[in-house]
């Protein structure tokens, strides 16, 4: 495979699986759209991986990483790839847009490393104690994947410690919107996102989330986290000015979808098991109109 079809399969892969992310995506200018995807799709790659290798269960409360010897071996090869990819010398055919990415904007593999990381946390986390270690899981969830992206968005020059912290806030909150989004899917596999100490100070027993029906405590609970996800994303609108004029379009979109998810979420009153919250494609296309609009 040559470097544009490598990163054509990297588009591909995009458009089939990214949704919300897409739209944003394409109100990049085509150098730096094709590097995104080509992150995209190898993180993409990372996060089905571990799906198909299934959850190891640890105690409650923790965060601890216990990997089953065949999750082990499929991080470690992804981790292989990864350190390829940055020597110049990648290994899978769509690896080849991804080492022509971090060559050419200089993308921190520090960052990328750090996805993995979170690839590997939903291999073993099934609650989470308290909100420092949502915080902690959400950073390399989402909040990495967000940094890797920005020396593509500012066009190769290394993000300032500000534009860095933008960042993470603009991920966190977008994790945020996830999960209070993803409640009942995630509840499907045991899976509790929501720390235990915020249910306890709501008096919100995990059997009574299990229970799917939205009680005052348990609205009173999904509100502060909801809250919590709006200032979050607010904080992250502060990277859209910093960034040159051409890429702002990208993170403001993403700002603005997930933004209008949670105005959903607390529209139907948190009902968040009354079928999962998604915008109309319609209402995405606007968006993306009215970015490049704004950029013009």
């Amino acid at each position: 495979m040559d470097l544009d079809a490598a990163y054509a399969a990297c588009a591909a892969v995009t458009r089939r699986e990214a949704r919300n992310f897409y739209y944003a995506f394409l109100s990049l200018p085509k150098p730096q759209r094709r590097a995104v995807y080509a992150l995209y799709a190898f993180c993409r790659e990372a996060d089905d991986t571990v799906d198909a290798v299934g959850v190891q269960p640890t105690a409650i409360g923790t965060a601890a990483l216990t990997e089953a010897p065949d999750a082990a071996t499929a991080l470690a090869e992804l981790r292989h790839r990864l350190a390829a990819a940055t020597a110049g010398e990648p290994i899978a055919p769509r690896d080849i847009a991804l080492a022509d990415t971090i060559r050419r904007f200089g993308v921190a593999p520090g960052d990328l490393e750090d996805v993995l990381t979170g690839m590997a946390l939903d291999l073993s986390l099934r609650r989470i104690a308290s909100v420092e270690e949502l915080d902690r899981y959400c950073y390399h969830a989402a909040a990495a994947v967000g940094l890797s992206t920005l020396p593509i968005l500012n066009d190769g020059v290394p993000p300032t410690d500000t534009m860095r912290t933008a960042a993470v806030d603009l991920g966190l909150g977008m994790q945020y919107v996830n999960i209070l989004r993803d409640v009942a899917e995630d509840l499907a596999r045991d899976r509790i996102y929501l720390p235990q100490d915020r249910l306890a100070a709501h008096g919100v027993p995990p059997k009574a989330l299990h229970a799917g029906t939205v009680t005052a405590p348990i609205r009173r609970l999904l509100a502060e986290h909801a809250e919590r996800g709006r200032t979050l994303l607010a904080s992250g609108r502060r990277l859209v000015p910093l960034l040159p004029r051409r890429a702002r379009a990208c993170p403001w979109i993403l700002s603005e979808l997930y933004g209008r998810i949670l105005d959903r979420i607390v529209a139907r009153e948190y009902d968040v098991f009354a079928g999962r919250v998604s915008l109309p494609t319609l209402e995405k296309v606007v968006l993306l109109v009215t970015a490049r609009w704004r950029q013009a």
